[in-house]
This record gives C-alpha cells, structure tokens and sequence, in this order.
C-alpha cells in the first residue's frame, strides 16, 4: 500500500500529463498534521560516579572537522563598485517590446497548494505549548532543571517520508540531536536522539606538581530510543542524566485539512 504522500504526489503527477478533468481540492487525500510538544530537563541529582553510562567528552562540536572555506576573492569590478567608480559600458541597444503571452493556467495550482500546506513545518508559539503546568513543577523541584520547551505542527507521514526535528533550528546548543515522529502500521512512533552536556567540575583535577593541571571536561550523556505511542498521551523518556517529556496531538482536520489521525 502506497503512503499518503506518495498517492498524493501520483495523483499530481498523472494529472499533469493527462490534463485530464481534475477532482476537487477538498477530495485530495492529505495527510494527517500533528503538533508535537518536547520538553527536556536537566536531574542535578545525577552523580555519574556511581554508575557508568553512555557518554562521550565534550569537545569542540561536530562541525570541528569540516574543512576551512578559502576567503573571497575581490576582484578589480568589486572595488570600484566599492569606491563608486562605475565601469564605461555601451548601453544595450534598445529592442522593441512586444507584449509576452500570458502563461497557461496551472490545473494543479489549487492542488499543490493544498499539498504544500499539508506538508509544511510550523514552530508553534510560546503561548501554544501546552505543558506549561509540567514546566512550573519541574522548576518547583530542586533536583530538575528544565533546559529547553518548545513545540511544532507537522505532517503525520512513513518514516521513510519523515524528517527529524532537528533543535539546532531552535539556536539551543545544549542539548543538542534530533526529535522524529512518524506513523506506523497503527500507531505512532517516537524517536529520540539527544546529546545532553553536563556541566563541568568546578575544581580541575591535581596535576603532577609541574604546574600543569588536569583539564576536567564535562561529559556529554547520549539518549536514543524509539517508542510507539498513543497520540494525546504524555510520554516520558528517561536517563540518569536528563529527561524527555513528549506529547503528539492531532490537529483538527478544519485547522490542518483532511486525513485521518492515527491513533
């Protein structure tokens, strides 16, 4: 069975060649739109010496290895642009105008305008979240530290069809990784992969006498999973050093155009 993005884009496609008479935008099957809401905290309560877990020492970003960028070449038309010096140039000879044909109509405009509307990402507003009340006991408790709240509308597409979210589009540096949602063969799935950084020891570690201390980074806690869940329900994902809390609800199909929600 093909998904609904894939019937949809076929849909397009045949009619586009055939321009054959097209069914109303209000038939075309669209997909499902969700606003999904993550809230990440911090546990200080958390000593990683009593156990080990999954991390990594924190360094100098993923992007540390990328090659250098050679500088811009200004050439001489760039710095007389620069000084006001405008180059002597013949002006174009003038052509006759001659009024161009009005394109065809598009018989898809109102189609592929109901499709892009379908499938667009759309960060909701502070005043959309809806885990407030979660946010304000979390800040009440010495031993979490909420670090990041935030919130979007997307299309409920196959995993194969879906993006991550990715929290660099929200300029957060810590954490740091990707939220994705998808539809399954029922339900809905959930997948996390977060980089929390922890903080650092206050007080570096005793050197060899020389005068050179040991340099203490902090680690870096990694959290992957994957969960089906039940949209409109409270997921919570757990690690020692920090927690994820995850709730999917559908968009009414008046708000987000036709389709039906998973569960």
């Amino acid at each position: 069975m093909r998904s609904t993005l894939s019937a949809a884009a076929a849909l397009l496609a045949s009619a586009a060649v055939a321009q054959a008479p097209l069914p109303p935008a209000a038939g075309l099957e669209l997909p499902p739109r969700y606003e999904v809401e993550v809230l990440i905290f911090a546990n200080r309560a958390f000593d990683p010496t009593e156990e080990r877990f999954e991390y990594a020492p924190s360094g100098f970003g993923d992007d540390a290895a990328a090659p250098l960028q050679e500088a811009p070449v200004f050439d001489d038309t760039w710095l007389s642009a620069q000084r006001g010096e405008l180059p002597q140039t013949q002006p174009p000879p003038v052509q006759p105008s001659t009024p161009e044909p009005l394109p065809p109509a598009d018989p898809l405009a109102e189609q592929r305008a109901a499709l892009a509307a379908a499938l667009r990402v759309v960060p909701l507003r502070p005043e959309e979240l809806k885990l407030t009340n979660e946010y304000r006991r979390l800040r009440a408790i010495a031993a979490y530290e909420p670090l990041v709240h935030f919130g979007w509308v997307q299309p409920g597409l196959p995993e194969a069809e879906s993006t991550p979210f990715d929290l660099k589009t929200l300029g957060v540096p810590n954490p740091h990784g990707t939220v994705r949602v998808h539809l399954g063969t029922v339900r809905l799935h959930i997948t996390l992969d977060l980089n929390y950084q922890a903080t650092a020891a206050a007080t570096p570690a005793p050197g060899a006498g020389d005068g050179l201390d040991e340099i203490v980074l902090a680690p870096q806690y990694r959290l992957r999973a994957t969960r089906s869940a039940r949209s409109n329900e409270l997921h919570y994902f757990d690690h020692p050093a920090f927690g994820v809390l995850v709730r999917v609800t559908p968009v009414p199909a008046a708000d987000g155009g036709p389709g039906r929600p998973a569960a």
